[in-house]
């Protein structure tokens, strides 16, 4: 991937307040974009075709499908599509459900400076669990 393309990134969270957040904190990344997001699993497993995203950050708790049944379709479909949860539920059987459905890692809420960091690796293949949920 050339450098001055940003990744494109896919946010599926319920809540309006964190959705913009997200948008507005991601896009201060020069290689990372929101380039859609979605408010419920439904409405992502609509679009993600049409999006086309080189990344899929799912809130854990969504109306309807959860964000862990939501992976669990995105990997089904498009295996090769790194995603992952972002989550304030700190459990760690959370993380572990997340991870069996095929997400590429588990961010906690709270660190708004981990996030960029996560994505980066994930995008790289690597798995990423936030610090607080490692054994």
């Amino acid at each position: 991937m050339s450098m001055n393309v940003p990744a494109r990134i896919f946010v599926v969270e319920d809540h309006a307040y964190m959705k913009e957040m997200l948008r507005e904190f991601l896009s201060l990344e020069d290689d990372l974009e929101v380039c859609d997001t979605a408010d419920s699993g439904e409405a992502a497993l609509q679009h993600l075709d049409e999006v086309s995203p080189d990344f899929v950050l799912v809130d854990l708790s969504l109306p309807g499908v959860s964000g862990i049944d939501l992976i669990a379709s995105v990997k089904t479909r498009h295996p090769e599509l790194p995603c992952a949860i972002l989550s304030g539920h700190g459990e760690r059987r959370y993380a572990e459900q997340a991870i069996a459905a095929g997400a590429q890692g588990y961010v906690l809420k709270g660190d708004p400076d981990e996030l960029p960091k996560a994505i980066r690796l994930m995008m790289k293949g690597e798995r990423y669990v936030s610090k607080a949920l490692q054994y």
